[in-house]
């Protein structure tokens, strides 16, 4: 059985690992977790990794004191204007099949 809850584990002791800036940002703005589906609709992924599985990871990451207790993803779209900001000389590139869309100004 996979333990993912042991601060001991090497997926949260081990800095050198290249996903970790990623799950900074997700842990602490972003709260972009590849979750199972609803109950009513068909998944691929565990409906056991829900948001609350993969927020209970952070702190045994980052440290409890080191990320919020939940991302601030609200307090970025207010400061930056969500939908609703207005650029110069920016260019959105996301393509129709980009598993990050739903992330981005596409959505």
């Amino acid at each position: 059985c996979l333990d993912t809850h042991d601060p001991r584990s090497k997926m949260y002791t081990d800095e050198t690992d290249e996903s970790r800036a990623w799950f900074w940002q997700v842990c602490t703005e972003y709260a972009y977790w590849q979750t199972g589906a609803p109950i009513w609709r068909p998944t691929i992924v565990s409906r056991k990794l829900d948001a609350a599985w993969f927020q209970r990871q952070c702190p045994l990451m980052f440290g409890e004191h080191q990320v919020p207790k939940r991302p601030i993803w609200r307090e970025i779209n207010e400061e930056y204007e969500g939908w609703h900001a207005s650029l110069d000389r920016v260019f959105w590139i996301d393509g129709e099949w980009d598993p990050w869309r739903t992330l981005s100004v596409q959505s």
